[in-house]
Order: structure tokens, then C-alpha cells, then sequence
């Protein structure tokens, strides 16, 4: 044997098993996932309420009721805008989160930050949840598979929308529930106690209250027992119909006592819900599915809303379409090749496109064509794939019972590298959620193709700075304000020309705070001339003729708002004024008798009626309106102080002192 020219064989690295991570507590990694959890969302603890949380938290009428409010939170549309004063705008039913919220505002009251905090520890307690469920799943996976799996998906930027947003709580909780099904059900299958499948469905049951698009894991949780475990097809099935009938159930019974939901949906949400051509449909929402593998791995730029004209409407003649058809049929082909081997990337890979087909526009068309938070769920998919994929690039298959130590180390370099960025993005993104008024400036200039997001953020703008008006702010201080609500307001309308409310608002810009009533008017008659129907834009046009001076131009916009809508109150009684300025007393007087029959409990209409009476001479009248007024709101003190002199004038002392006493009372300071 030649030893001259052997050479020395080196060690072989020493192999690190799975079984050691047993000897490190799971509660070391739920720790760390609680802490990562508040790294990454903690500073949205100090924001306020942001878009949409009216619906749930806040200034909701039953939820500010507290616990109490919970059988009503059952019984109610999610939903419900002006419901309890009667209006007909009630959709979704979601009664968990916001029954989250309404026992928080028991124990908490009125507190943004709480709930926020809340937020971030249902957010942990998912990850916590999942890093079981998947320590489970893939038991023969060295731990550091499942945990960097979580600590990823915990990481990703898209899921601010989810965190930050309260209204959102919904997004968290449906994925703690289909998370807390699926761990019963493992139950079930590991020691065939029934009574777990009970619990399972319970909790499937309670994740779809919180939001409905969990059905999906009537498909996912199937193929997750296919995947990794050795079901039978029967129980298998079992659990499926198991979850089929809660689902049923959950849906059929609430419409029991909901009545008639009422959702009114617009083109500018999503042109998908109108007439359009087939291929249309087709090739819009490929376009969407290929904007959400986009997000998956490049989510830049975040906004809160996209609607039309984010993503245009297209048909199969874009090329691109095609490269999202070949795309997601080239990932579909690998699934269904693989899926016999139980190969995890086949189960990735049919985990992310089930849980996005929801929001694909193929199934049924969005309210906003597309959605950061759509991803949530479907983005576990990615990031099995990822850290997968690190093993592999690191020299090892993670299923390998002895993977060494630099391999590991490798893997960790690989997660840090992609989680750094991640967490900068996150934390930053939070920021932008502080408030509503905050979120539209951040996502303005990524917004510019949005119709509704240029219109919502230009009205909320426009209402701040109308109250600032009347609390007495300079107008030459919110100058540039308005400016910046005009620009929004014209990009609106640029984006979508048929927007009339866009138009209207425009129109109120130039009225209410930069007092230019001859553009006021040129938006407005726009509105009017794009939805002939629009009550509140020939309402506008009426109030800006009144207000220069144009009662003969007033009058028959007035009246054509009031054709549109015959009880509006506010038309009513400025017509009627005019009506007393141009002579027509009768008009004016009938007018306001009809005010009273529709509001008894309004001043208004029997100040008019005495302010007429008293230019006829007909006092005895007059006073009688004006004290009627005084009855229905003492604290008048313009009315109180015209009473109080008019007595004083007749030598009524008793009666002067009586009336000037209650405008001392109302609070204003004589002048």
C-alpha cells in the first residue's frame, strides 16, 4: 500500500440531529417569537384609530355599549352604516372581532393603544400557534425548519395592513381559528378521540365569524393531513364534511334574523362587478394574480387601498396576462407532479394559490380589485418555500435526520440576511398607520391610478380643515390644504371623469374655504351634469346661488333636489326662506308646516314661521312660533335675547326676565 501519495481524509462534519433541539425548551422559541412580534409592530402601539376602524371600534355605537352589546353584536350586520338611525346600509356578518373590541372598551374604555397592543399579542399568539402546528407537521425537520418558517412570515412588510389596522383584528383572528381546528384535528388523527373533531369544527366555526375567506381550508386542511400524515381517504373526509356543515350552518343561520343585507357597489371599487367582456375578466384578474407574486417578494410600495384604475382592465391581448397564466400554470403542473410524493414544495405551492383563489377576481369579483391583507394567510406558502429553498442552496435536504453545523449556520445567514430588511420595512411602514389623515399623505404619491383613494383622502382632508375653519383658524392658514384637496379631488376625476361625488366635492373646496362661488358652481353644475340624480350636488348649486344673491337661480335647483329627495330638511327651509324673499308667503309658510309634520322636534321651521308672521305685523302669532321654538330649545340665546326685549318693549317684566335668564343659561355671552 502506497502511503506516500494517500492523503489524510478529513473528519466528517458532526452531524447536529433534530432531537437536539428537544433539549432546548419550546418555550425559549415561543419567547422569541412573542419578542420579535413586538419588535416588529410595537411602535403602533402609540397609534391612533386609522380608515375604517369606525366600523368596529371607536365611535361604533355598540361596541361602545361594552359587554352588554355582545347578543345585539351577534344579532346585527357587521357593517352597519347609520343602522342605528335607521339607514339601509348593513353587510358581512363578523361578530367576533368586534366583539374583541367591545369588551375592550368595557375594561379599557375609549383607548386606541390597548387595542393596538391587543393587536400585536394575537399576531404573537398565531405564531406561536403555527410554530406547534408545523413543529408537528414536519417532526422529522431539524426545528430550525418550522421556526424560521414563522419568524419569516411574522417579518413580512405586507402584513402591516393586517397588525396595524384594528379593522383588521378580523384577518388575525379567522387565521387563529382555522390554526386552532387544524391543531384538534391532529388531535383526532393521533389518538382517535372524536370528541377533537367537535372541537375542531367549533373553532373552524368561530375563525369564519371572524372573517369568511378561511373556507378555503376546507380544501387546505385536507391537504395538509394528505401531506403529512398517514390519514385514511374516509377520515379525511370525515373532517372535510365535518367542516362543510359548520360552514353551512354559519352561514344559513344568521340570515335567519339578519334580513336583507344592503352593500351598494361602485365602479370605482372594482369594474370587474359590471359588465365586461369574459376575456376582460380573464385577463384582469391574471393581472391581479401576477401583482400579488410581485407583493410576495418585492412588496414595495405598500398602500392601503387600490380599486380602479390600480390595475387597468385588460384582456388577453397583454402580454403579460400570458406571463401570469404561464406562470401559475407552471406552479399548478409542479404542485400535481409532485403531489404523490408528498413533496413539501408541492404543498406550498397549493397552500398559497387555494388561500389566494378568493382573491383572484375569478371566483367573484373584489370591492377593491386587489389587497395587501388578501396575502396574509396565502403568504405562509412563500415562506415554506424560502426557507426550503435556503436548506437546499446550503447543501442539505431540511428532512435529513443529520444536517451539520454549517449548514445551520448557513440557513441562519440566509433568514437574517432576508429578515433584516423585512423588519426595517415593517417598522417603518407602521408609522404611516398613525392615523387616517397620516396613511392618505404616506400613500398619495403611490395612488395617483386610484380613484377612490384620491377621493377619500381629499374629503377627509377638506373635513379637517373645514373644522379648523370654524374653530377660528386664519383661512389664509389653510390655504394650502385645500390646494392639496383640490389636486387629490382633480386627480379623482382625471383617473374616473363620471366620479360626481369627486365633482361635488370639488365644488364644496371652493365654496366653504377658499369662498370662490363662481368655481364652486362650475364643479357642482359637473357633478349634477354626470349623475342628474346626485340630491346634494343641486342642493350645493341652490346654496351657493343663495348665498350671492341669485334667488331666481336658487329657487329651481332647490326644488329639483327636493323632487330627488322630498324630505330633505335643509332644502326645505332654504327654499322656503326664498320663497318668503320673493313674495311666495304660502310657498313659504306650507313649506315649513311640512318641516314640522317630518321633524316635530326641530326649532327651525317655527322660527321661520314666526319671523313671517311678525314682518306681516300679525305678533300675537309670532310669539307664539317663537315660544314653541324656546320649548323645543331653550338654549336659543339669539331667539331667548329677541324675546326678553320685545317683553321689555311691552313692559312684560315678568316675561323679559324669564327669557333673559334663559339666555344667560344657554351659555353665550351677552353681547
Amino acid at each position: 500500500m502506497n502511503l506516500k501519495n494517500h492523503k489524510p481524509v478529513p473528519p466528517a462534519p458532526k452531524p447536529v440531529k433534530p432531537e437536539a433541539g428537544k433539549n432546548t425548551s419550546n418555550r425559549l422559541y415561543y419567547l422569541l417569537i412573542l419578542v420579535y412580534s413586538f419588535i416588529l409592530y410595537g411602535n403602533t402601539i402609540s397609534n391612533r384609530y386609522s380608515i375604517d376602524d369606525f366600523y368596529v371600534t371607536g365611535s361604533n355605537p355598540l361596541v361602545q355599549q361594552g359587554i352588554k352589546a355582545i347578543p345585539a353584536i351577534f344579532s346585527t350586520y357587521y357593517i352597519s352604516i347609520n343602522a342605528e338611525e335607521g339607514g339601509q346600509h348593513n353587510f358581512g356578518y363578523r361578530p367576533i372581532a368586534k366583539t374583541t373590541f367591545a369588551i375592550e372598551r368595557q375594561f379599557f374604555g375609549d383607548n386606541p393603544h390597548v387595542s393596538h397592543f391587543f393587536n400585536i399579542l394575537l399576531y404573537a399568539l398565531t405564531g406561536i400557534l403555527l410554530f406547534q402546528l408545523l413543529r408537528r407537521l414536519l417532526k422529522n425537520y431539524h426545528i430550525f425548519f418550522p421556526f424560521l418558517t414563522v419568524m419569516l412570515f411574522l417579518a413580512h412588510p405586507l402584513h402591516t395592513e393586517v397588525v396595524a389596522s384594528l379593522k383588521n383584528r378580523e384577518e388575525i383572528l379567522s387565521f387563529l381559528g382555522v390554526l386552532l381546528a387544524l391543531k384538534y384535528f391532529l388531535k383526532f388523527h393521533d389518538t382517535g378521540k372524536k370528541l377533537n373533531v367537535l372541537w375542531g369544527v367549533l373553532a373552524f366555526g368561530l375563525g369564519f365569524l371572524s372573517k369568511a375567506n378561511i373556507m378555503t381550508f376546507l380544501v387546505v386542511i385536507p391537504l395538509v393531513m394528505y401531506f403529512f400524515t398517514d390519514i385514511s381517504p374516509k377520515k379525511n373526509i370525515l373532517l372535510a364534511g365535518s367542516m362543510t356543515l359548520m360552514l353551512l350552518a354559519a352561514l344559513v343561520i344568521p340570515r335567519l334574523f339578519l334580513g336583507d343585507a344592503s352593500r351598494p357597489m361602485q365602479f370605482i371599487e372594482n369594474p370587474l362587478l359590471f359588465n365586461v367582456a369574459f376575456s376582460e375578466r380573464i385577463g384582469t384578474a391574471m393581472m391581479g394574480l401576477l401583482f400579488y407574486l410581485k407583493m410576495l417578494v418585492f412588496p414595495h410600495p405598500l398602500v392601503y387601498y387600490y380599486g380602479f384604475n390600480m390595475i387597468p382592465v385588460t384582456g388577453l391581448a397583454n402580454p403579460l396576462v400570458w406571463v401570469s397564466i404561464i406562470l401559475h400554470l407552471g406552479l399548478l403542473g409542479f404542485a400535481i407532479w409532485k403531489i404523490r410524493e408528498k413533496h413539501l414544495l408541492s404543498f406550498a405551492i397549493l397552500f398559497y394559490l387555494v388561500n389566494i383563489s378568493l382573491y383572484s377576481n375569478l371566483v367573484s369579483p373584489l370591492t377593491g380589485m386587489v389587497a395587501e391583507r388578501s396575502l396574509y394567510i396565502a403568504l405562509l406558502g412563500l415562506c415554506l418555500a424560502l426557507v426550503y429553498g435556503l436548506f437546499r442552496l446550503s447543501g442539505s435536504e431540511p428532512s435529513n435526520p443529520k444536517i451539520s453545523k454549517k449548514t445551520l449556520n448557513y440557513v441562519l445567514i440566509g433568514s437574517v440576511i432576508l429578515a433584516i430588511p423585512a423588519t426595517a420595512r415593517t417598522i417603518d411602514r407602521n408609522g404611516d398607520w398613525k392615523d387616517e389623515l397620516t396613511l392618505y399623505a404616506a400613500d398619495a404619491p403611490n395612488q395617483e391610478n386610484s380613484a377612490k383613494a384620491n377621493f377619500i383622502y381629499a374629503t377627509n382632508l377638506r373635513t379637517s380643515v373645514v373644522e379648523r375653519l370654524k374653530s377660528g383658524v386664519p383661512r389664509s392658514q389653510v390655504t394650502g390644504d385645500a390646494n392639496i384637496c383640490i389636486t387629490h379631488f382633480k386627480r379623482a376625476t382625471k383617473v374616473y371623469p363620471q366620479y360626481a361625488d369627486a365633482w361635488n366635492n370639488l365644488g364644496e373646496v371652493y365654496l366653504l374655504i377658499l369662498n370662490e362661488p363662481d368655481s364652486a358652481i362650475r364643479y357642482f353644475k359637473k357633478a349634477v351634469n354626470t349623475n342628474p340624480r346626485f340630491t346634494a350636488a343641486f342642493y350645493n348649486l341652490g346654496y351657493t346661488y343663495q348665498v350671492t344673491d341669485q334667488p331666481e337661480k336658487a329657487i329651481p335647483e332647490y326644488e329639483k333636489a327636493l323632487e330627488l329627495e322630498p324630505y330633505e330638511i335643509r332644502a326645505m327651509s332654504n327654499l322656503a326662506q326664498l320663497y318668503h324673499k320673493t313674495g311666495q308667503d304660502e310657498k313659504a309658510i306650507q313649506l315649513n308646516e311640512d318641516i314640522i309634520l317630518i321633524e316635530p322636534g326641530l326649532d327651525l321651521p317655527y322660527i321661520n314661521l314666526g319671523t313671517y308672521a311678525m314682518r306681516s305685523g300679525d305678533a300675537e302669532k309670532a310669539l307664539g312660533y317663537f315660544e314653541k321654538a324656546i320649548e323645543i330649545n331653550p338654549n336659543n340665546f339669539d331667539l331667548n335675547m329677541k324675546l326678553r326685549n320685545y317683553f321689555q318693549k311691552v313692559g312684560d317684566s315678568t316675561r323679559a326676565d324669564y327669557y333673559l335668564d334663559l339666555a344667560r343659561r344657554s351659555g353665550k355671552p351677552q353681547q
